[in-house]
């Protein structure tokens, strides 16, 4: 009798942990996506244990992330996520794990390019594309650019495509041609590897030479740098009616272009000796058509290094 007894506890024991097993379960685990980077989960629980924990990992990975949360919470917002990139989240309560499930987020997984100017002429110029690390891969990069002057399109300049190095970025010259002279353009990038395409890039300004409309050019003299200074070449049409130039110097070619001033001059062309600067150094100019102390226009941005 003693031994049926005993059975029978057991047996009671075992459906009763198995309830409270069931019980433990968070359910109702769904998973809002709020950006490019970042989930919401949220789950319910019948019960407020000690904490709960919540875990994810790209689909198709083997290594899972977890995090907290509080016992009387029921949902915690993932961050740190990749743009466009699925992952599974499951939630445990106690030592009894949810059923996992899925989302992705928004955005693409690959980086946009960076760009900076490489070389700017009248009617032409060179963009440096630097994309990210794609191990590999064949990838596609796109170039476009506009007129920044009106309101106009974006138009595709070049399509083309090129083995990615195995290691490290990968860096490119796109080459713009049939622009106008003495025109301020916008440029942007992309990059597309296998069926994934990367958001455009941040925009890149640059100004083409030439005089149209009274415009300052400005150039660098060849092999004019030294290792504290540098010649610049600079004129505008023979139409201008104002005459007073202000140059600008600056370290960074990045737009809107910082910088300071550094000299005046009155003539309708001629060339600049910048002087005092340090040895090795990439230096920014400039040079602008300035009336009653208003910029009327600026020529386009030309850089060079010092030596040493």
């Amino acid at each position: 009798m003693a031994a049926k007894s005993s059975a029978k506890e057991a047996a009671l024991a075992a459906d009763v942990s198995a309830n409270a097993l069931t019980v433990e379960v968070p359910v109702n685990v769904s998973a809002t996506v709020l950006s490019d980077t970042s989930v919401e989960l949220a789950w319910s629980a019948a019960d407020d244990p000690l904490s709960f924990m919540v875990a994810w990992l790209e689909v198709g990975g083997t290594l899972w992330t977890q995090a907290p949360a509080p016992g009387d919470s029921r949902s915690r917002v993932i961050s740190g996520l990749r743009p466009g990139t699925g992952y599974s989240f499951q939630v445990q309560s106690q030592s009894a794990w949810s059923d996992p499930i899925e989302a992705e987020t928004t955005g693409s997984a690959l980086e946009p390019p960076m760009l900076t100017v490489g070389s700017v002429l009248d009617r032409n110029a060179t963009v440096n594309v630097l994309t990210p690390t794609l191990a590999g891969q064949t990838r596609l990069v796109e170039a476009q650019v506009k007129d920044t002057r009106t309101d106009s399109p974006w138009y595709s300049i070049s399509d083309a495509p090129w083995n990615l190095a195995p290691l490290g970025v990968y860096d490119a010259l796109v080459g713009l041609k049939g622009l106008s002279t003495g025109t301020t353009y916008a440029a942007r990038a992309r990059v597309t590897a296998g069926e994934v395409t990367s958001d455009w890039g941040q925009e890149l300004r640059f100004t083409t030479t030439g005089t149209k409309g009274g415009k300052p050019s400005l150039s660098v003299v060849a092999d004019s740098a030294t290792y504290s200074s540098v010649r610049l070449s600079w004129g505008t049409s023979s139409k201008a009616t104002v005459r007073l130039y202000r140059w600008t110097r600056s370290t960074s070619g990045s737009s809107p272009f910082l910088s300071q001033q550094v000299g005046y001059s009155t003539e309708l062309s001629g060339t600049f000796d910048d002087v005092g600067l340090a040895s090795g150094t990439d230096y920014w100019y400039t040079v602008e058509w300035v009336r009653d102390s208003r910029t009327v226009s600026v020529s386009n941005p030309v850089s060079v290094r010092t030596r040493g």
